[in-house]
């Protein structure tokens, strides 16, 4: 065979290695980039009548939040919801809180509502959080103390803002991940059925670090919990795949202080508010380390 016909049979042959190594390395990469950081949106609704609409400053950007004003000399609760949910749905945690008289702080978090800047699934998260925190402390609010509760990724972003604040009188978490690459790689497996060393995976990842501009290293609740003095009340749902509770396990055992662990059974991914154990269990937890003690009733 000539060296002519040589080079003309190779070219499919390195045509198809190019193509498929794009393909691999490049274009699912940059899929798989996209659904990590694909903000959720939503609308952007109006404070119910109780609350008031403030606006928190995090990174440059501005987010929504709803603040419902409690009683001054009790903790005020910042609480955080989690990937593709609202302000709206998390009155229903926040409510039962003021009613006890807590001053409660419900942030928005970014991708969020009118917000389209990526998501870091906990990761620059974080300074939304930090962001309620100084709201409450720059207006009166936080002077007993302040008690974070967290869903999810806001559970993630919840443990990293705590870490190292001294005035945090609680934290309670429901499904956390434990690290940012871990829980890619665990939704890679049960989503796309992708083995832990394919490529793409950290390709993925690298691409979204780029893109979203975070470090996906920084993204470690268990090494956050190292940091919370704070009581931690960790829930795990006993039926969730995607954050099972041998992963809240992990942060959870990191944790230096008083903690309590919780398996809410038989529900799903967030699901433990609506078991009939949730607020016994959570109301139990917080006047047992002194933060919310049983509102005082006029006779």
């Amino acid at each position: 065979m000539s060296d002519a016909i040589k080079a003309v049979t190779r070219r499919p042959v390195v045509g198809r290695i190019v193509f498929y190594t794009v393909v691999v390395f490049v274009l699912f990469p940059m899929a798989f980039c996209y659904i990590l950081t694909k903000p959720p949106g939503g609308a952007a609704g109006v404070a119910p009548s109780d609350y008031l609409q403030v606006h928190l400053v995090a990174d440059g950007l501005e987010h929504r939040a709803w603040l419902r004003p409690g009683c001054p000399e009790r903790v005020a609760f910042v609480v955080v919801h989690g990937m593709g949910d609202s302000l709206e749905s998390f009155t229903l945690v926040a409510n039962p809180l003021a009613e006890r008289g807590h001053t409660v702080i419900l942030p928005e978090v970014r991708g969020h509502g009118a917000s389209r800047a990526p998501s870091t699934l906990g990761g620059r998260e974080r300074e939304e959080v930090r962001a309620a925190l100084d709201y409450l402390r720059s207006n009166g609010h936080a002077s007993p103390g302040i008690a974070l509760m967290g869903f999810s990724m806001g559970a993630v972003a919840t443990l990293r803002a705590a870490a190292g604040q001294d005035d945090i009188a609680a934290v309670i978490v429901e499904a956390p991940y434990d690290t940012y690459r871990n829980t890619i790689a665990r939704h890679a497996k049960l989503y796309y059925h992708l083995p832990e060393w394919f490529p793409l995976i950290p390709i993925s990842v690298a691409f979204a670090e780029f893109y979203a501009g975070f470090d996906a290293d920084e993204v470690d609740a268990v090494a956050a919990a190292r940091r919370i003095t704070a009581p931690l009340l960790a829930i795990a749902d006993g039926s969730d795949q995607r954050m099972p509770p041998e992963v809240v396990r992990r942060i959870l055992d990191a944790h230096p202080g008083p903690k309590e662990f919780w398996i809410a059974p038989g529900v799903d991914h967030v699901g433990a508010m609506w078991h009939p154990e949730y607020w016994p269990r959570v109301i139990a937890f917080l006047e047992s380390h002194a933060v919310s003690p049983p509102p005082v009733v006029d006779e």
